[in-house]
């Protein structure tokens, strides 16, 4: 008679594995799940600002109507064509204003550029104004089609930098060089890297992959459970210590320019980090997870830190831009942990967690994270 707890037997095993791989595959899976823009403003005379203003092709094709044939793929020279289209709906949706006066938005020819491993349509702003005092930015593009996406905003007014995002929820900010405002913007950095992690799956993916066997150890190369909650306990924090001080080095130091590098190789690195840490569950070939979650950690703190070349926040008070994201980034990761924690302990308890549940939910993110591998390639 058969023993009942072998009844996943390895064969079983490899054949959920395969079904559930298979099941991946058919899914189109991206790392940044939401609609995101970005626009940068900065004074370069009394009465005027210049900036840009970045969006998805799709999102502008689609809300504007630059695809006029409706085939779904944007081409360039459609983007071309109907400029007028896209000048019009940005100025539509994209009001300045100073002290309730509206200023004149002057949109240019767009250009691509890459962020984040993102095509993005850069417009050139010039905002004209009666003089600039008390700058108002209200934005009520795109929301409307996509109802998640943000606008990353930065507004420069004499070398002092305001930072915040537009979504649904808050249309319009104001901003004045008389106030001080150095709390609202450490709260927003905060809530930036609280939102920069979640909207982030490669990151979240990461975590969970290294946490998948934090409530199991190896006996005779078999996953086994761990009886020790404090040593289970223990563990996490050290994972997730040594993740948080790699990423916590690589953010402040690429935010200073200490170190640069390429955002696509950034991203790529980081998907094939999210591959290995899961596939690495599944054929343990590296035991101490501490040590490649110090050195992925180290790729995905350049990720976290293109937030701070995308929205140019770098003027005025650069440390506390950074304390407060990064803050915001544990402050995201820790509530994820608080989730997952009490999760794991109890499925350590499933007699199938080890021989399947945890080789099976690896294999989904390594599969997610290799199709994110060919996309950045």
């Amino acid at each position: 008679m058969p023993n009942p707890t072998n009844y996943f037997s390895d064969r079983t095993m490899i054949r959920l594995i395969a079904f559930f791989i298979l099941t991946a595959l058919s899914f189109q899976t991206v790392s940044h799940e939401l609609s995101n823009g970005y626009l940068t403003l900065k004074s370069v005379s009394e009465n005027t600002l210049s900036g840009e203003l970045l969006l998805k092709p799709e999102d502008i094709g689609r809300v504007a109507g630059l695809d006029v044939n409706n085939d779904g793929s944007l081409t360039w020279g459609e983007v071309n064509r109907n400029h007028n289209l896209a000048s019009r709906y940005i100025q539509n949706n994209v009001k300045v204003s100073n002290s309730g006066t509206y200023c004149a938005i002057n949109v240019a020819s767009p250009s691509m550029r890459d962020i984040s491993a993102e095509s993005l349509l850069v417009y050139p702003l010039e905002v004209s104004c009666a003089y600039l005092e008390e700058v108002s930015v209200q934005y009520t593009g795109i929301v409307t089609d996509f109802p998640t996406h943000k606008l990353l905003t930065s507004i420069t007014i004499n070398d002092q930098s305001f930072v915040y995002v537009l979504d649904s929820e808050r249309a319009a900010i104001t901003v004045s060089t008389q106030d001080s405002v150095w709390v609202s913007q450490f709260g927003e950095m905060v809530y930036q890297g609280i939102w920069h992690i979640f909207i982030g799956l490669d990151h979240i993916l990461f975590l969970v992959a290294t946490l998948l066997t934090v409530n199991l150890y190896r006996k005779n190369k078999r996953w086994v459970k761990e009886q020790s909650k404090k040593l289970i306990f223990k563990n996490t924090v050290i994972l997730v210590s040594t993740f948080t001080l790699a990423h916590s080095i690589t953010l402040t130091a690429t935010a200073l320019d200490v170190i640069t590098l390429d955002s696509r190789i950034v991203e790529l690195g980081i998907a094939i980090s999210v591959a290995i840490t899961a596939l690495n569950n599944v054929y343990p070939m590296i035991m101490r997870v501490g040590f490649i979650t110090f050195g992925f950690g180290l790729l995905h703190g350049m990720g976290f830190a293109s937030v701070f070349g995308d929205l140019n926040a770098q003027a005025g008070s650069l440390v506390m831009n950074v304390l407060a994201f990064n803050l915001g980034v544990e402050i995201g990761q820790l509530a994820i942990v608080a989730i997952l924690l009490p999760l794991l302990l109890a499925l350590r308890s499933v007699k199938v967690y080890a021989k399947a549940i945890m080789p099976i939910a690896s294999s989904i993110i390594a599969v997610v994270a290799l199709n994110w591998t060919l996309q950045r390639w």
